[in-house]
């Protein structure tokens, strides 16, 4: 059976209804009219007879109602909704899916279950699943609709081959305040449909334009052309791990798209404490292509986006935003982005922006580009608006603190020279034998004093100039890229690793998958 969680609702002449299971908050327009519990025999919503109740004797009904109100007061506290397994190893679709001992097999059980605020969706682990499913329903902020694992060992997998079915989704979700966590995705490759790619829709993961406030986290994505791609806003994309391929999704002579980590459609977006590698392909007429995060379609606002504490290793860039071919149409532009604490150790640019922008701020960032990842463009941050000029004013970027290493150079493109600079070092990466060179175009530069760069450790060594030479941001932000408390004055340590005095708990990069481990 799912969960039974009841709840007192106080009404007119001591009067009491229970809540029922799986109904959306706020549904109390048909209250149920019999008990859950057999020893409740009164009326409950004013739907039955009400002579019935007036013949009992107020003192005594008083007694009674207070005894039932505290009783369900130390059962439960607040409705909730069902519990449905899922195991495609040992489970039927003849099974009632509400219990462990009956689950159901086929994950497409979730989209006909007609899900309800606070229901939950539990896949075995061990199990795996190919094609689509979409989730239409959607929870509230206090009951969310829940997609989740149980039992013990590897994750749940879920795979979709081809982009004939729901354009490549495993799961698509089409409702508001969803919660995916602790499932495996895996080869959802890109493939040609008529000729050309839907890129807008291809994920492994999907969230549909208007499902809002939807939360991914600790999930796994392994060889998935396109992890996650969200169009909803409001959304929360954290504590993943995602590995992605090293093809092309799609290719012709002058073009190509490569795959990408994460890929947002609109703003009001967080994308946080993610582990992101190798989303990239040199199969493209540019050299490379791919990235880690793509921030894409200008026929929707870009506001208000978080990018911060995430991991970056292996890609063909880390973010890149570029609609100006849409510019015209949409004049869309970039507003009030924080990019904070990443460490990114990846080819091709750090930023490739191809759009004008106003108020966004890359704070306290480490940027490693000197490994030629396909060609030999490797300027940290590239600000450009292509052709010229679709706006005539100047870039609207801030940059703050930053620890540049490269091999090219620290910012290029036509609007990199209005960007404001604060406080950031830049260590010109030329080989092993001479690691670092001084740039003299920068105020700040040379050897960064790092642990171990070969082995990308980027924690710093006791006399790093970087100590000590950032501007105190506490304002905005709380804690560093290894989670330790940031200080509220005085002055910062540049990068996204403060120094401390004793060996570092925490290695600046994962060795391993985080999440595949038997519980």
């Amino acid at each position: 059976m799912g969960r039974l969680e009841l709840v007192f609702y106080p009404v007119l002449e001591g009067k009491f209804m229970l809540c029922p299971p799986s109904r959306p908050e706020g549904d109390v327009k048909s209250p149920p009219t019999k008990s859950n519990f057999p020893g409740l025999q009164f009326p409950l919503g004013g739907t039955q007879d009400e002579s019935n109740y007036e013949k009992i004797p107020s003192s005594i009904m008083k007694q009674f109602v207070t005894l039932v109100a505290f009783v369900l007061f130390a059962l439960v506290t607040y409705c909730s909704g069902a519990d449905y397994y899922i195991d495609s190893v040992n489970g039927s679709d003849d099974n009632n899916g509400l219990s462990i001992r009956k689950p159901w097999k086929s994950h497409m059980k979730a989209e006909s279950a007609l899900l309800a605020a606070g229901d939950v969706v539990h896949f075995k682990r061990g199990s795996t699943f190919s094609g689509n499913i979409r989730i239409g329903e959607s929870g509230t902020v206090a009951k969310p609709i829940r997609l989740t694992s149980y039992g013990k060992g590897d994750l749940p997998k879920f795979t979709n081959p081809t982009t004939r079915d729901a354009s490549g989704n495993a799961i698509t979700l089409g409702g508001d305040y969803i919660i995916v966590e602790n499932l495996h995705f895996h080869d959802t490759p890109g493939e040609h449909v008529s000729g050309m790619l839907i890129m807008t829709r291809l994920a492994a993961l999907r969230i549909e334009l208007g499902s809002d406030h939807c939360v991914i986290r600790n999930n796994e994505f392994i060889k998935t052309g396109q992890g996650i791609m969200s169009a909803g806003e409001h959304t929360l994309i954290t504590k993943n791990y995602l590995d992605g391929p090293s093809y092309a999704l799609w290719r012709t002579s002058k073009s190509s798209w490569g795959p990408m980590g994460i890929h947002l459609n609109i703003g009001n977006q967080e994308v946080s404490f993610n582990t992101i590698k190798n989303f990239g392909t040199k199969d493209s007429p540019w050299g490379s292509d791919g990235g880690a995060i793509e921030i894409d379609c200008g026929k929707y606002h870009k506001k208000n986006i978080y990018i911060h504490h995430n991991y970056s290793e292996g890609n063909a860039g880390f973010i890149e935003s570029s609609w100006d071919y849409d510019w015209p149409r949409y004049r869309q532009e970039i507003y009030n982005w924080r990019v904070a604490f990443n460490v990114c150790y990846d080819g091709q640019s750090w930023l490739f922006m191809l759009a004008p922008c106003t108020g966004i701020y890359f704070d306290n960032n480490t940027i490693a580009r000197y490994n030629g990842f396909g060609r030999s463009q490797n300027a940290c941050a590239r600000i450009d608006v292509r052709g010229g000029s679709p706006i005539g004013k100047p870039s609207g970027a801030h940059f703050r603190n930053n620890l540049f290493i490269y091999s090219s150079s620290p910012y290029n493109g036509n609007r990199s020279g209005g960007a404001l600079k604060t406080a950031n070092w830049y260590s010109k990466y030329k080989s092993p034998n001479t690691r670092y060179m001084g740039d003299s175009s920068q105020a700040g530069s040379g050897d960064p004093g790092l642990v171990d760069l070969e082995k990308q450790d980027y924690h710093l060594k006791p006399d790093s100039p970087l100590r000590g030479k950032a501007i105190n941001l506490s304002e905005f932000y709380k804690s560093d890229f290894d989670g330790s408390p940031l200080p509220k004055t005085g002055n910062w340590d540049i990068g996204a690793i403060q120094y401390k005095p004793t060996k570092p708990t925490k290695k600046s990069q994962p060795s391993v998958h985080p999440l595949s481990a038997t519980e």
